[in-house]
């Protein structure tokens, strides 16, 4: 549940009447700004209390402020109808028999006052007694929209303090604030600074560092192992299809492909042969996708009593949820759910059937952005569900590398450890090495450097051969069973690696085609991507995009430009809904009005005040009274605040323009040219 859908569900129950609300958070400031806003928006009068500070404000004038829980319970039925209370950390009195009935004694008198107990806290105890009577509300951790802001806010103030001298651009930005998402917004603000401040170039250390801040989400967990972000895309020899294909999975995660419609990847099987880079490949994706990565080790789940498996693997599935962005790694995932294809006799173990059936009911069903990354080295005791399209969004094969690869992983290597590659013939080491793993290929390089440092010598090409020479691949010693799972992956998996053959033939038509051909040039004039975006129907889309490029955009010059793919003309207005006679513009649609205000309030675009001369110079404005700037104070008439639209926040006025409605103005807001 995002921020605005508890928000919701909490007003629609203290507008219903409900007298006791358990409200679960660790983040006390960021929740109780959120509710003393619903308190004003729903015309309520918010008190709250703790048991250091009693009542604020103390509108009851108690004379022993601050007041003790039992005196609480007392002083309620002083204050007026329509009152809520939120009580901060209220639960330890739970537990004590006077305060637990004297709660219920007052459930009645609550209901007919209108009026609600907001138990609030990161403890969520419940008693059997209130259980009936009270309604349980987790208030979820920051989203994306919610850490736009926090973000904006402490990038604004390391610019103000010269701690920061880099520009990030919008995918930046998205990235950082990926980063941290699981992390409450302090907890993401001491992250951003910590991991910014002082730096001159973003780079890929600054998103593990971030990413980093995750680990203490897993650590109270045995079941999940977190790893560090050390190896990228880079050290992965070869695997071209499978290494393009995540970087466009990795281009699914971004906002514009939200407003697109993009669904989030669900997670790609790696089936292969032994130490030929599939467990590289899953560290490296968590690195591409720029999000935290943890293991599962299926083995961990199994406990002694009955039902506990079970247990185990739903309370760590909703931990990787709640670290969420992030990849989940299951390595050699044919021994971990060994069992559910039975001893051969037929008889599957029970339990392992039940893990089975929960882990791919949560992979089609999760909503938050998880990807699942499995490694297998066999099927024959995978699960055949599991090998269902729609399970994993592809399988892929990894096979032996080919020879270019082979010389790409012997260059890694050497550069890893230090050895520039032009010193060695790895061309000839990579033809001599044909069959042995990305693994076999390691440990040759490891082989000759043990060697030659033995012998008091520097590295050489003799040391490289003697090591392929006592090298006995795996290929050679499982042979048939490498054989038979190529044939099993024949037709049924994608490659990782491009066939060489074909790529050969299509570079050397390209070359032919490039000597033999001239291409007719096209005079076709294409339309910008976000007239394509609207052409397409991708209406929120396009919008973006557009004022994204633009960099700033008048509200005439939006309604002129989308005018070819919906209604843009009509009777409704924009007003600011803090100051409501503050209003933008008018003479729209209303699927325009909301459209614009659905953005903005996803802070997806940002309201800008402007110089009256930008509409004046194209003879737009309306016939109101002229706003130079957004004001607090509140305005008896209607007047207009010229205005733009932009992809970033104002420095200043920004929390002013952050909330605007539509309205229907009446005719005072008619547009003149």
């Amino acid at each position: 549940m995002k921020t605005d859908g508890a928000l919701h569900d909490v007003r629609s129950r203290i507008e219903a009447g409900y007298p006791l609300l358990f409200l679960r958070t660790n983040e006390e400031d960021r929740w109780e700004r959120k509710l003393t806003e619903l308190a004003l928006e729903t015309e309520r009068n918010l008190v709250t209390w703790t048991i250091t500070r009693g009542l604020q404000p103390d509108v009851s004038h108690a004379s022993d402020n601050p007041v003790s829980a039992t005196r609480l319970l007392e002083l309620l039925s002083n204050f007026p109808e329509g009152h809520l209370f939120l009580l901060k950390d209220f639960h330890p009195y739970l537990t004590d028999p006077v305060i637990l009935r004297r709660v219920r004694d007052l459930l009645p008198e609550l209901v007919r006052q209108k009026k609600t107990l907001l138990l609030f806290g990161p403890v969520m105890q419940v008693p059997v007694e209130l259980e009936k009577d009270s309604v349980r509300i987790e208030l979820p951790l920051p989203g994306y929209e919610d850490l736009r802001e926090q973000f904006d806010q402490t990038i604004g103030e390391l610019h103000e303090t010269a701690a920061l001298s880099l520009v990030l651009d919008s995918d930046n930005e998205d990235r950082l604030i990926k980063a941290v998402m699981g992390l409450t917004s302090q907890e993401a603000r001491r992250a951003w600074v910590r991991a910014l401040k002082g730096r001159s170039r973003l780079d890929d250390d600054v998103f593990t560092l971030l990413i980093a801040e995750k680990r203490t989400l897993a650590s109270g967990s045995d079941l999940l192992e977190f790893y560090d972000l050390e190896e990228n895309v880079n050290d992965i020899g070869g695997l071209d299809q499978l290494k393009g294909w995540l970087s466009k999975r990795a281009e699914a995660y971004t906002p514009r492909a939200r407003e697109q419609g993009v669904p989030l990847p669900r997670g790609v099987l790696l089936l292969g042969v032994q130490g030929c880079g599939k467990s590289l490949t899953a560290r490296a994706t968590a690195r591409l996708l720029s999000f935290p990565l943890m293991r599962l080790d299926i083995a961990a789940l199994l406990g002694a009593q009955r039902g506990e498996s079970e247990k185990n693997m739903r309370t760590v599935l909703e931990l990787v949820e709640s670290i969420a962005p992030a990849v989940l790694w299951l390595d050699e995932i044919e021994k971990g759910f060994a069992g559910v294809e039975g001893d051969g006799t037929g008889a599957a173990d029970a339990t392992m059937l039940r893990l089975v059936g929960t882990f791919l009911t949560w992979m089609a069903e999760v909503q938050k952005p998880v990807f699942v990354v499995a490694t297998a080295n066999s099927v024959e005791n995978l699960p055949p569900e599991m090998l269902r399209r729609g399970r994993f969004d592809e399988l892929f094969f990894v096979d032996l590398p080919n020879f270019d690869e082979r010389k790409h992983v012997l260059g890694i290597h050497l550069k890893k450890r230090g050895w520039k590659t032009e010193q060695f013939d790895l061309d000839d080491l990579a033809r001599r090495t044909e069959g042995f793993s990305g693994a076999e290929l390691e440990q040759i390089i490891v082989t000759a450097l043990i060697d030659a440092f033995g012998k008091g010598r520097v590295l050489s090409q003799e040391e490289l051969e003697q090591a392929w020479r006592t090298t006995v691949p795996l290929s050679v010693t499982m042979e048939d069973k490498i054989f038979a799972l190529r044939n099993w992956a024949q037709d049924r998996c994608r490659r990782a690696t491009s066939d060489s053959r074909v790529t050969a033939m299509l570079e050397a038509e390209r070359r032919f085609d490039t000597g033999q051909r001239v291409v007719e040039a096209d005079h076709q004039v294409p339309l910008a991507p976000w007239a394509q975006l609207a052409a397409a129907g991708q209406i929120k889309a396009a919008m973006v995009e557009y004022i994204r490029k633009g960099g700033e955009v008048l509200f005439w010059e939006l309604v002129r430009d989308f005018q070819p793919y919906l209604e843009v003309t009509g009777e409704q207005g924009l007003a600011s809904r803090s100051n409501p006679n503050t209003v933008l513009w008018s003479g729209m649609s209303q699927p325009l009005c909301e459209l614009i205000c659905e953005l903005v309030t996803a802070k997806r675009i940002y309201i800008h005040p402007v110089d009256l001369e930008r509409y004046k110079s194209a003879n737009q404005g309306l016939r109101l009274p002229v706003l130079k700037e957004p004001t607090d104070e509140k305005i008896p008439r209607a007047a207009w605040l010229p205005a733009s639209l932009r992809t970033a926040p104002h420095p200043i006025h920004s929390a002013r323009l952050s909330r605007i409605g539509r309205m229907k103005l009446a005719g005072s807001g008619d547009r003149s040219a």
